[in-house]
């Protein structure tokens, strides 16, 4: 499928590279194999390198925090030093972040609780030290994909090498963290993410610290703009290489940053929070940085997790809200704002997306109301699921999408204007190895994809019954992959007060594209929402 694919799509790349744009969009943080994270990793996997952050309680520690304390809570300062004065008492050795919190909630469970987010992650920042190997060089989380327990993974990493080396003999792959409330520490993952593919990744040490201060020529204020920006502390004294890179990036100017993003072939946006990304796009004003078409003109972009949402020009509503708490708001895309990348431009997408029954929560930005400061109206919604890529080939000659990896994407629609007492939607679920045709703004199965779908399987029929708490445990999914599987022509679920009717239309197809657990592709299942109070 893949070399099917890239001949397709880049047949026309010689005389018109400039058009032709491939994205990547993954629905989660990809699931690898690191020193950091052996759970992910086969067993017999022995990987040298970081394996945990360490911190240690000292005086010149407790004196940085006394000297340093971030904000006017002087009772919640008094408290702190009072409890690593007792940590110190207890510990002398240096310990990991699960045995720091562990000796805090023995000595102060509830002073711990009462920490604000600024006062948690300064006391943490600061007490951290480098984790240092023999030679005293800073040790590095070490990755190596061959002994990922996730087979998605690595499908995903070689159609993004596949992506890159289409583009260019010998591609550049600059790697932005700037999703991460620490984007030094994710930098190491991101730079060797795609090191066994040998592709020459670089980390862009673009943080919103790094976007304010190249902006106002204040680069010897980095350190001060990560306390007050990113809610970062003590970062020079644990990554000192990568703040080093921040500075001399800053001091290299916007010219210098331009051009440094243009001449890459591809970049990859980590996992994370898509309003920390947001503020490496644009200012506090929400106008674009001058690097930021750049960044959206890249031949290859690769975005996981909010990485991949940030992608969609519309972003914003779908953050700290479950599907029940958007049904229940009823308030649409009244959060809605336009923010996004705008590298893809067909609707808004959100991630993670069975796994966490995202479903209404999608569904409740489909409305015809125009989003805030522009003149967009969300039309399609695409639900990517967890270790599972959305890929959207761009060509003068059109767009297609496939889907690659571990299960599936969601595609919504609305039908008609919602009713005071209902709201109608029609649901897609594209599996991996689906192939998407683009047609005036509609989104259909292709009809390789369709030609090519095992046979229908024979399995019972669903029971009459009222499917219970369905924004629960990837229940939806599950529920319409029995209905695609067992041909079934309706079925009705619940959650709370809320009744889900799915019914297949006369356009409702049903195929099973592969073998996997969540292998067969629904096409225009009807989908309709109504409370009972």
């Amino acid at each position: 499928m893949l070399v099917t694919l890239f001949s397709a799509a880049f047949s026309i790349n010689s005389v018109a590279q400039e058009q032709s744009q491939t994205l990547i969009l993954v629905g989660s943080e990809l699931t690898t194999c690191t020193s950091a994270k052996l759970n992910n990793c086969q067993k017999e996997a022995a990987i040298d390198g970081k394996s945990h952050n360490l911190y240690t309680v000292n005086d010149s520690q407790i004196k940085n925090i006394t000297q340093h304390w971030p904000n006017n809570n002087i009772e919640a300062k008094t408290a702190v030093l009072k409890t690593l004065k007792a940590i110190q008492s207890k510990s002398s050795n240096s310990v990991s972040k699960t045995d720091l919190l562990w000796l805090w909630r023995d000595i102060n469970n509830q002073q711990l609780e009462s920490l604000t987010q600024q006062e948690y992650n300064f006391v943490l920042d600061m007490l951290e030290v480098p984790l240092l190997n023999k030679n005293d060089e800073r040790l590095k989380e070490q990755v190596n994909t061959d002994f990922n327990i996730e087979v998605a993974t690595n499908n995903i990493l070689q159609f993004v090498s596949g992506s890159l080396k289409v583009n260019n003999a010998k591609p550049t792959m600059l790697a932005i963290t700037a999703s991460s409330r620490d984007p030094y520490e994710s930098a190491d993952v991101a730079q060797s993410l795609l090191a066994q593919s040998n592709i020459s990744t670089q980390w862009l040490a673009l943080t919103p610290a790094l976007a304010k201060a190249i902006t106002s020529n204040s680069c010897d204020e980095l350190p001060a703009l990560r306390n007050t920006l990113m809610n970062v502390y003590n970062r020079e004294a644990i990554y000192p290489e990568y703040t080093k890179a921040e500075y001399a990036l800053c001091k290299s100017g916007t010219n210098a940053l331009v051009s440094l993003i243009k001449n890459s072939t591809g970049v990859m946006f980590n996992s994370g929070n898509a309003a920390l990304t947001h503020k490496v796009l644009f200012d506090q004003n929400n106008n674009p940085y001058p690097w930021t078409q750049a960044l959206q003109t890249r031949p290859v972009i690769v975005g996981k997790g909010a990485g991949a949402a940030i992608q969609s020009k519309v972003t914003g509503m779908l953050t700290n809200t479950t599907s029940l708490e958007a049904l229940r708001k009823s308030e649409n895309n009244a959060n809605a704002n336009a923010g996004g990348l705008a590298s893809f431009n067909f609707g808004v997408l959100d991630t993670q997306f069975s796994e966490q029954n995202r479903t209404f929560r999608l569904a409740a930005t489909l409305n015809k109301n125009e989003v805030k400061n522009t003149k967009t109206e969300i039309q399609h919604g695409f639900g990517i699921d967890e270790n599972t890529a959305l890929v959207v080939i761009k060509s003068p000659e059109g767009s297609l999408m496939t889907v690659i990896g571990k299960s599936g994407v969601v595609h919504l629609t609305e039908q008609g204007k919602p009713l005071a007492d209902s709201n109608n939607y029609r649901y897609s679920y594209w599996p991996a190895s689906s192939v998407i045709d683009i047609t005036n703004n509609t989104f259909t199965l292709s009809e390789r994809t369709i030609e090519q779908a095992l046979p229908a399987i024979k399995i019972p029929p669903l029971p009459v019954q009222r499917f219970s708490s369905i924004l629960t445990n990837s229940k939806l999914r599950s529920l319409t992959q029995a209905m695609c599987l067992s041909q079934e022509q309706s079925a009705v679920a619940q959650q709370d007060e809320f009744i889900i009717s799915l019914t297949a239309m006369s356009d409702t197809q049903y195929h099973r594209v592969n073998a996997k657990e969540f292998g067969c592709a629904l096409s225009n299942l009807e989908l309709v929402i109504k409370s009972i109070y």
